[in-house]
């Protein structure tokens, strides 16, 4: 049978746009943001509410690590973002996860290169509890198909879907409404690459349409 499971990408503080923190008075918002990243949040927890199965992931950097640069060329090198244990690594506070995600963090290796980067892709992501592997994790609960969302499409979304579409060879749905890019250009180049590897696409409503008549 069919098992799927949902797929949350980086919904984190640092990725949101300021004004969202100052909408919620909380520190760590606007670090690395993504324009709009706050609308994916309605999205992923109307899908929250209807996937049994559901696992996040975050980057989780040191303070140091050739990922951040002072003058960031944004390709191999970035600004400081979501450093493990500050308000920015930390998810969205409105996203209703509850105890219902296995949690995964991924980048926290002390990197010498930026070129050496592995953090982009969830495939390469730990789980907080057992520092279990996502594949791994993946492999155990029986998933065929992962329903994916998160931030940014173009960058960890776009690793992410790829690595699990071709190495691990299960289904990929990006849910189109639940996420968004840094850059429309990068962003419409992302997709074609997610095509041309057998990634479907389809929208929150579109996605809750499909579990209500399976479960019919």
């Amino acid at each position: 049978m069919n098992k799927v499971a949902l797929g949350i990408i980086d919904a984190q503080r640092g990725f949101m746009p300021a004004e969202e923190g100052d909408r919620l008075a909380l520190p760590g918002f606007g670090e690395l943001p993504v324009r709009h990243g706050n609308r994916i949040i309605p999205h992923l927890n109307a899908l929250i509410r209807q996937v049994d199965t559901v696992f996040t992931t975050q980057d989780f950097h040191p303070a140091e690590t050739a990922h951040f640069a002072e003058e960031p060329n944004f390709t191999t090198t970035w600004p400081v973002h979501c450093v493990g244990g500050t308000p920015g690594a930390e998810l969205h506070p409105e996203l209703r996860i509850g105890t219902k995600a296995e949690r995964f963090y991924k980048g926290s290796e002390v990197l010498e290169r930026g070129e050496d980067d592995t953090s982009y892709s969830g495939y390469n992501a730990r789980a907080f509890d057992d520092d279990k592997p996502l594949p791994e994790w993946l492999k155990e609960q029986g998933v065929t198909e992962v329903i994916l969302g998160g931030l940014a499409l173009d960058y960890c979304v776009r690793a992410t879907g790829l690595d699990l579409r071709n190495l691990l060879g299960i289904d990929v749905t990006l849910v189109t409404d639940a996420t968004e890019p840094v850059a429309q250009e990068t962003g419409l180049t992302a997709i074609d690459e997610l095509e041309a590897s057998g990634v479907h696409f389809e929208t929150t409503e579109e996605i809750l349409a499909r579990i209500a008549a399976t479960a019919a």
